[in-house]
């Protein structure tokens, strides 16, 4: 990026330098005539005063672009200007507030081409802008030289009133510009996505993975049309790219896991290692995990295992249910564990039997059974996989009823008990004489 910077100073500073050597072919102030009121107010002050006055108009020209917008203009008020400070000492006052006068005339009509530039180039003018706000000159520096002279070709030919016939010139310099914007959108956005494409392809990911580097392409070139489309609205580029990204990133891993196992096998297995990778991704959905596609998948399996984890940690509410679901959870991880070793044992024994089996026929009819064994190893650990979620919703239903009867004994506890009523004393009735 630094080599790049240091290039896109070299050519404009080419791009201005040629521009300057342009202009000393025209001539402007030779038509330009000084007013006495420009004489007068120069007239009044010293020779030293008026160059100082005289440096701060071609100052303020320059802040306001003259050099680029009206170069002719700016470059023969500078060289008077110039030969003013060199000669002060030298030149008759009358003939020192003369130039001077010239000058300030040269940089009035100066201003007034500017405008007249601003308004005849407005959408040449509004497109560098926006190059210049998406960093073109960094990504593509010769692309920007180039446009940004041929802008200033049409600025000349305006600024000396010769822009007969530049219609045609000005609608491709604008497309040229416009194109060049988008593209350096579209390789900022996705120039790393690229280049994982093109590491993916060089490592036989034509061969080894078809299906998925071609959806890694595909995705690719959707990204390229959506900026195209729409290339200054933030959210669809950035979006652009992190798809592109992500399935150029999955396309690699997938990659790299088929040149893994190939070793293993004689013929395609991207299918087989897509079946993997689609159990993870429904477990990770069944989760409610993101999409862990755009990793390898050894660290797929590794977080998802940790979020099962996680998910499981924390849904106990009480000691006694952590103690049961941890004596579960350890069941089950060591049932997974077996099976995990289950399935490095098949992998070790066809490793052992495609060396000692000649017969190519014999040799696929044992891995056949092999990849049989495995898919029925893999059913086993969903099996598995999904007596833990069973026993998990029993216990949050177990621990919901604990809940509730813990709540209802705290809510009876809390209430103040009742005190016994008391029959009042009756009267004894006299007995009967």
């Amino acid at each position: 990026m630094h080599a790049q910077q240091h290039q896109a100073k070299v050519f404009l500073f080419g791009s201005l330098l040629s521009l300057i050597l342009v202009g000393c072919g025209a001539s402007v102030g030779k038509t330009i005539k000084v007013s006495d009121e420009q004489l007068s107010r120069y007239g009044t002050l010293s020779a030293k005063d008026a160059i100082s006055a005289l440096e701060i108009r071609v100052k303020d020209a320059k802040t306001a672009n003259m050099p680029f917008l009206a170069p002719n203009y700016f470059r023969e008020a500078s060289e008077i200007l110039n030969d003013a400070q060199k000669s002060a000492d030298k030149k008759p006052k009358v003939e020192l507030v003369s130039d001077v006068a010239k000058a300030d005339a040269i940089l009035d009509k100066g201003q007034t081409r500017m405008a007249t530039v601003q308004r005849n180039l407005a959408k040449e003018l509004a497109m560098k802008d926006q190059l210049d706000k998406d960093n073109v000159a960094n990504v593509f520096p010769k692309d920007y030289e180039k446009s940004i002279s041929e802008l200033s070709s049409l600025i000349e030919k305006v600024e000396l009133e010769k822009a007969e016939n530049i219609d045609k010139t000005r609608i491709e310099l604008i497309k040229m510009m416009q194109d060049l914007d988008v593209r350096t959108i579209q390789f900022t956005a996705l120039h790393e996505s690229d280049s994982i494409n093109e590491d993916t392809r060089s490592n036989d990911g034509k061969d080894q993975a078809p299906a998925t580097l071609a959806e890694a392409l595909r995705v690719y070139q959707d990204a390229m049309n959506r900026i195209a489309q729409n290339p200054h609205d933030k959210e669809t580029v950035r979006s652009a790219g992190t798809d592109a990204l992500f399935a150029a990133n999955h396309a690699r891993y997938v990659n790299r896991r088929v040149l893994s196992l190939q070793n293993k096998f004689k013929k395609s297995i991207e299918p087989i290692a897509l079946e993997e990778e689609k159990r993870l991704l429904d477990i990770s959905t069944a989760l409610g995990h993101n999409d862990l596609r755009d990793r390898p998948i050894d660290k797929q399996a590794s977080e998802l295992a940790k979020a099962a984890g996680e998910i499981v940690l924390g849904q106990q509410k009480s000691s006694q249910t952590i103690g049961a679901v941890s004596d579960q959870s350890k069941a089950l991880e060591a049932s997974l564990k077996q099976a995990n070793d289950a399935v490095t044992q098949a992998d070790a024994k066809i490793a052992a039997k495609d060396t000692l089996l000649s017969s190519i026929n014999a040799q696929v009819a044992v891995k056949n059974a092999q990849l049989t064994d495995k898919d029925v190893l893999l059913t086993n650990r969903d099996a598995q996989l999904k007596v833990l979620n069973d026993r998990v919703a029993q216990l949050e239903e177990q621990n919901k009823s604990l809940m509730t009867t813990q709540t209802a004994k705290a809510q009876s506890k809390s209430k103040p008990k009742a005190k016994p009523k008391v029959p009042k004393t009756q009267p004894t009735s006299a007995a009967p004489h």
